[in-house]
This record gives C-alpha cells, sequence and structure tokens, in this order.
C-alpha cells in the first residue's frame, strides 16, 4: 500500500465521520421539533403520520407489493411526511 493510497483512505474515514455527525446533527434536531410538535397536538401528529402512511401501503398493494413491503414504504412515507410537518409547524 503505497502512502497515496493511506492518505486517501484517511481522507476517506474522515469524510465518514463528517457524514456521520452531520446526519446525527439533522436527526436531534428534527426529532426535538418531532418530540415538539407531537406533545403539543397529538390528534395532528397521529394523523399527519397514519393517513400518509396508509395512503402508501394502499397504493403498494394496489400496484402488486408485497404486504411487508408495503407496510415498510408505509411507514416510511407516514413518518418522512410527519417530520416535514414537524419541522414546519414544531
Amino acid at each position: 500500500m503505497s502512502a497515496g493510497e493511506v492518505v486517501l483512505w484517511v481522507l476517506l474515514g474522515l469524510a465518514a465521520l463528517a457524514v456521520l455527525a452531520f446526519v446525527g446533527i439533522v436527526a436531534k434536531f428534527v426529532g426535538k421539533a418531532a418530540v415538539s410538535y407531537a406533545r403539543r397536538k397529538p390528534p395532528q401528529a397521529v394523523g399527519f403520520f397514519a393517513v400518509p402512511g396508509g395512503l402508501a401501503t394502499f397504493v403498494a398493494t394496489f400496484f402488486g407489493a408485497g404486504l411487508p413491503l408495503a407496510m415498510g414504504l408505509g411507514m416510511i412515507t407516514g413518518l418522512a411526511v410527519f417530520l416535514l410537518v414537524a419541522m414546519e409547524l414544531g
């Protein structure tokens, strides 16, 4: 392994750590906003999670996806919509 390869691997490792730190900071910020919104308005928070998630599950199963895959897509979609709304309103 040459010195250039070692430098590249070190830079790759540092870049990976920087990405993980950034994701951690963003997750903490989004999580704090989501918890704040869910505590202030629980019925709306449940609606913003359940309605898009259920709709995504239905559409995925309608187009032939298996139920576990459709449930996963619905969960991810519902969580994404909830987090976007929480970021805006929380």
